[in-house]
C-alpha cells in the first residue's frame, strides 16, 4: 500500500497497568564487541532501551528481557546444519550462546533490577517454549512493547507470535537493530520490517512517543 510506518493510525492506545516491556536479547553475545554474535546497532541503542526501561520502572510497567541460548536438547536438525555453516558452532563443536557462558549474560547497562524478570528461550520467538505468556497472564496484560535485536530474527519473531496471541503490540522503531545479511544492510531490513509490522502487527512508534503517550494515560 506504499505507507510508511508513521503514516498508519494508531490502532490503541497505552494503557499502563495493562502494559509490559520485553527487551529481546540485549545480552552480552549481540551487544558487546568481541563477542560472538556482536551486532553495531545494537550497542549504539544500549543508551536508549536502558532509559525506557528505567521509565518503565517508574510508571510501573513490568519489565521482561530475553536472552536467547543454544543447547544440543532443543531445535530440530535444520537449525544445527545452518548454525553450523553460520559459525554459531566452535571448532569442538560445543554450541556457541551456551547458558553459563558470557554469552549470555545481559550487558552491563541492562542489567536486571528490583522486579524486573530474565528469562532464557532456545529459538527466534520469546513466547515459544517459555513462561512468558504465563507471567503476562498473571499480571492481566493486554499491550506489549517490545524492542532489542535482531529486527528481523528475535523481534520479528515476537511481535507475530504477540499478534497472533492477541496482544496489542507496540514496537519502538528507534529501538530495534539488525545487521547487514541475506543481500541487504541494516536500513533495508528496518525500514521493510517496520513497515511491514505497521501495516500488518503493531503499532510502531518512537520511544519519545511511547513516553508521551504514557505520560498522557
Amino acid at each position: 500500500m506504499g505507507k510508511r510506518y508513521w503514516e498508519w493510525e494508531s490502532p490503541f492506545e497505552i494503557v499502563p497497568k495493562e502494559t509490559a516491556l520485553i527487551i529481546v536479547d540485549m545480552q552480552k553475545g549481540f551487544v558487546d564487541e568481541g563477542f560472538c554474535f556482536y551486532t553495531a546497532q545494537a550497542k549504539e541503542q544500549i543508551p536508549l532501551i536502558a532509559d525506557f526501561k528505567d521509565f518503565c520502572h517508574k510508571k510501573g510497567i513490568p519489565v521482561f528481557m530475553s536472552v536467547f541460548a543454544q543447547s544440543p536438547d532443543y531445535h530440530n536438525d535444520f537449525y544445527w546444519v545452518r548454525n553450523k555453516e553460520r559459525g554459531l558452532l566452535n571448532e569442538d563443536g560445543t554450541c556457541k550462546l551456551r547458558l553459563g557462558t558470557p554469552d549470555c549474560e545481559m550487558t552491563a547497562a541492562l542489567a536486571p533490577v528490583g522486579d524486573d524478570v530474565v528469562f532464557t528461550k532456545y529459538t527466534y520467538s520469546c513466547f515459544a517454549h517459555t513462561e512468558l505468556e504465563t507471567w503476562l497472564k498473571k499480571r492481566q496484560i493486554r499491550t506489549v512493547i517490545i524492542c532489542g535485536t535482531v529486527t528481523d530474527w528475535c523481534v520479528d519473531s515476537t511481535v507475530r507470535d504477540a499478534y497472533h496471541r492477541d496482544y496489542n503490540v507496540v514496537v519502538l522503531a528507534d529501538g530495534v537493530s539488525a545487521y547487514p545479511h541475506a543481500g541487504a544492510d541494516i536500513e533495508t531490513w528496518n525500514k521493510i520490517e517496520l513497515d511491514l509490522w505497521a501495516e500488518g502487527f503493531a503499532k510502531v512508534i518512537t520511544t519519545e512517543q511511547a513516553k508521551a503517550e504514557i505520560n498522557k494515560a
